[in-house]
């Protein structure tokens, strides 16, 4: 007998979408038309997050689902604030290169006490 299970979370944090699940066999096995996933070990620098649901620029939607994110993509995540920074500092830092002094004021009008204007 089958039934039908509702799209969940896991434990892990991750989506598992809405399927129907076949009853188990007498023998306790389930025949399987597809091969099984490998385990694979992710490394502990992976994080999850939370993609909202969007529109794409060919007007196709996107549902909300999270994502992991592997070490280069979270470290480019985290530190883009600080290289903007940098990048910025750098660019009035060099003053763009010439030898140029900035113009002298002209000197104040002298007027001889007692004088009119």
């Amino acid at each position: 007998m089958a039934h039908h299970v509702l799209g969940h979370y896991r434990k892990d944090g991750s989506y598992v979408r809405p399927h129907t699940r076949r009853s188990r066999p007498a023998s306790g096995r389930i025949p399987s038309p597809r091969r099984a996933p490998e385990a694979q070990a992710l490394p502990e620098t992976v994080r999850t997050i939370r993609v909202r649901g969007h529109y794409r620029a060919d007007g196709s939607y996107v549902r909300a689902h999270h994502r992991q994110i592997g070490a280069p993509a979270a470290a480019a995540a985290g530190g883009g604030g600080l290289l903007l920074l940098l990048l910025i500092l750098a660019a009035l830092g060099s003053g763009g290169g010439g030898a140029t002094q900035a113009p002298t004021p002209p000197a104040p009008a002298s007027v001889a006490p007692g004088l009119p204007r």
